[in-house]
């Protein structure tokens, strides 16, 4: 019986001390980054529109969710795909009812190893966009060419 005790006990702790703080749950934040919009009127004065809807095709099967409903906002984080596709479909709308505008955003993706507990992240290199239907985005600006965290602004709509 002293024999078991003694075995438990130093199984227990031999499995305490085997776990590294790398096999915790992930504290570094490293994620797939979203891009950062920013908005411009006319005039290439910085803009708040009054609402925005974005919808993004995810995965090429799903219909268009959306991804942010916002009021007055001056920037936004969208998600892009994280398949092997090299573009994401957003739909950008001023009005619950308007005919939203589309923009394919084209890139290259590639994986990146964070650590064992945040496994891969995706990053998106040569970013560029493409306006498909210019109602109510007049224009797009490109504004960084790689997607690899969300501080930076990306691209800019201009209204």
């Amino acid at each position: 019986m002293k024999l078991f005790k003694l075995v438990f006990v130093l199984g227990m702790l031999l499995s305490l001390a085997s776990c590294g703080s790398d096999d915790d749950i992930c504290e570094s934040g490293l994620s797939s980054p979203r891009m950062k919009l920013k908005f411009k009127d006319s005039s290439n004065k910085l803009y708040q529109p009054d609402t925005l809807i974005i919808g993004v095709k995810l995965t090429g099967e799903e219909n268009i969710k959306t991804v942010v409903s916002a009021l007055k906002p001056d920037s936004v984080l969208v998600p892009l795909r994280v398949d092997d596709t090299n573009f994401t479909d957003l739909y950008i709308s001023t009005s619950a009812k308007g005919m939203p505008s589309k923009v394919r955003v084209l890139y290259t993706p590639v994986s990146e190893y964070v650590s064992p507990a945040c496994g891969m992240r995706r990053l998106y290199n040569d970013l560029s966009a493409v306006l498909e239907n210019a109602t109510p985005v007049k224009n797009i600006e490109l504004n960084e060419k790689n997607v690899h965290d969300e501080n930076k602004t990306h691209l800019y709509l201009i209204f």
